[in-house]
């Protein structure tokens, strides 16, 4: 802390060496001033603190504030106004603010003891060397690399940054060509409704408050019928044509998917075979009403349909087949020719008991038939 404050005012002092020395043999017009000013800014701050009154010490404190005005724009004022301002806001007679006062006391007592010491006899030269000694110093150069590489970067992403910017500003003046008008009319057209239904509502009003605020209501539950009709019928439209998509998905033929899923075998590509006989399998199951076959239904709520229709050993042959297939196909199992050959053998069983099922007359007894003793539970 004890060396930041004096690289500032070190910093400081330097400029107004400068400053100067430019003038050749004239003196300065602001430093002279400066000592006293920082004289009378500890005084004034000192006398903040001992004050009790809240009042009272927001009054010095404002003319803390003035004074440091008188002073040209430098670091160190900057520091003293950013206490000032801390204390300000945390409430003159806070912890907070007595701590960000006495931090004011020092920046300021620092620079008024550094300008009646050395103002008038002090070295630029030696002044730059202590500067350059401070900032030397390991607690000034802990960024260094990180403010190295943030210029760098800043010299890289200057031209396209600038570039980009004058292509934003372009497109969006464009932009504004296009639209404005567009906004312009609609925000008359806005304007125009909004006038129109205040001189209704004026009028209804001098006529009955009462019918005003009836027909209000009943302009907003006709409005929100209308829209929850619009919803209504936005959904019905989306499920029939979900329907229809599923209904379509069901005049696939479980028989051509074989013929592709064993070709695909052939090829090497098991996962794609093994999906397509799934898929062939849950087709045939719902060409004899076990399933409802949906493209969005899962497995296991396919599963879950077997085993109410079906019978116990066929719903435990079904569940093993559509293990294999979960596991393969979205456990990203590698799918070997014994798991294909599993499920093409299962899907084979059940076609030729579709067959069967469908090549037979229905049975005239209530009791059931041996082939649809596989399907249903006696």
């Amino acid at each position: 802390m004890l060396l930041l404050v004096l690289a500032v005012i070190a910093t400081f002092a330097v400029t107004s060496l400068g400053q100067v020395s430019e003038i050749n043999s004239q003196p300065p017009r602001s430093s002279p001033h400066s000592s006293a000013i920082f004289g009378a800014i500890v005084e004034q701050l000192q006398k903040a603190k001992r004050e009790k009154s809240l009042r009272t010490r927001q009054k010095t404190l404002s003319r803390v504030g003035e004074l440091i005005k008188r002073i040209p724009k430098s670091t160190v004022t900057n520091r003293i106004e950013s206490r000032l301002e801390q204390a300000i806001r945390s409430g003159v007679m806070s912890d907070e603010a007595e701590e960000a006062i006495d931090e004011a006391i020092e920046i300021a007592a620092a620079a008024d003891r550094l300008f009646l010491q050395t103002l008038s006899t002090v070295d630029p030269d030696f002044a730059q060397a202590t500067l350059n000694r401070v900032l030397n110093s390991p607690e000034f150069q802990i960024w260094n690399p990180l403010m190295k590489f943030l210029q760098w970067l800043s010299k890289w992403l200057e031209k396209p940054l600038n570039w980009l910017g004058k292509l934003l500003s372009t497109l969006f003046r464009s932009l504004a060509q296009i639209f404005g008008p567009i906004f312009e009319w609609l925000s008359k057209v806005i304007e125009a409704l909004g006038a129109w239904f205040w001189y209704w509502w004026q009028l209804l009003n001098k006529i009955s408050p009462l019918l005003a605020w009836a027909t209000a209501v009943l302009l907003t539950l006709l409005s929100f019928a209308l829209f929850s009709h619009a919803i209504v019928k936005w959904w019905r439209k989306r499920q029939r044509l979900r329907e229809e998509i599923s209904w379509v998905e069901t005049l696939t033929m479980p028989e051509q998917l074989l013929l592709e899923a064993e070709n695909d075998a052939r090829s090497g590509d098991y996962l794609t075979a093994l999906r397509k006989a799934y898929k062939a399998l849950l087709l045939f199951l719902d060409r004899i009403g076990l399933i409802r076959f949906r493209e969005q239904r899962t497995n296991w709520e396919y599963l879950s349909e077997v085993r109410r229709k079906a019978s116990d050993e066929f719903a435990r042959r079904f569940q093993e087949v559509t293990n294999i297939f979960d596991r393969c196909f979205y456990a990203r199992m590698p799918v070997t020719a014994k798991d294909f050959t599993d499920v093409r053998q299962f899907v084979e069983e059940t076609r030729r008991q579709v067959r069967l099922l469908f090549s037979e007359p229905r049975p005239s007894s209530p009791e059931k038939s041996r082939s649809q003793e596989v399907w249903m539970d006696a």
